[in-house]
């Protein structure tokens, strides 16, 4: 069966400010606009590697109407260039009303085809990406705040995501499928935030909500897609997104 996996962590003190959250590594910037469309309510900055919008669009053709709705309509930030593993290098967040409340990365991946030549190298890589990536988000985290992060299939166990987060100092607190409502995992108790209606031109092609490519996520009804590294440029078939134990 399809499985994936929402694992989420979290330092130890109590915060009540306005709930901010931040993607980092978010492809065509889908998961973050299907996030504000299910909460209008709460701030979602998108960031991608991406050095430009131009880049953005040519690596992903939807991109441009994702980001001019993110920018135009919500008011939103995009901020380009952020490295997953150096997020404090682009994003300023020095009190605590400049940090956030969760710090969310779907699916990450090295995109290094050397590395599926060894299953071995593949996961170790991958460990110290989740390591980086962990002390990273943590220094743009308000007191109280989570790390979101999105697996499939084994990767939680073959990446070692567990011992990962203990090493950054990280508390593991939840475990939650994709598919399950996103304030199971999003808020930390019963939230405020009333989720919105799904408009008709909201959700995503078939292919993207029905697991047909091996994985399925309530935000997918919002717009979310899973898109690869590669974007519209990847050559392979779409079927190797499958994520299948």
């Amino acid at each position: 069966m399809p499985s994936d996996t929402a694992s989420i962590y979290h330092t130890n003190k109590e915060d009540k400010m306005l709930f901010k959250a931040i993607t980092v590594g978010d492809g065509d910037l889908s998961f973050s606009l299907a996030l504000k469309r299910a909460y209008p309510q709460i701030s979602v900055t998108a960031s991608t590697l991406l050095e430009s919008r131009s880049e953005l669009c040519r690596t992903y053709s939807n991109a441009n109407v994702t980001s001019k709705e993110l920018l135009e309509q919500w008011k939103e930030r995009v901020i380009y260039g952020v490295d997953a593993t150096k997020i404090e290098e682009k994003i300023t967040a020095e009190s605590e009303e400049q940090k956030f409340d969760i710090v969310l990365f779907n699916h990450p991946h090295l995109g290094d085809k050397a590395l599926l030549e060894s299953e071995k190298r593949h996961a170790e890589r991958h460990y110290v990406l989740l390591s980086h990536y962990f002390y990273s988000a943590k220094s743009i985290l308000k007191n109280g705040g989570r790390i979101h992060i999105c697996l499939c299939g084994l990767q939680p166990q073959t990446w070692k995501i567990w011992n990962a987060a203990r090493n950054a100092g990280l508390q593991i607190v939840a475990e939650e499928s994709t598919a399950c409502p996103v304030h199971k995992w999003l808020f930390k108790e019963k939230p405020s935030y009333e989720l919105a209606d799904v408009q008709p031109h909201y959700p995503s092609k078939r292919k993207y909500r029905n697991g047909k490519l091996g994985s399925k996520h309530f935000l997918a009804r919002y717009g979310y897609r899973h898109r690869r590294t590669g974007g519209d440029l990847f050559t392979g078939s779409e079927f190797e997104i499958n994520v299948e134990r």
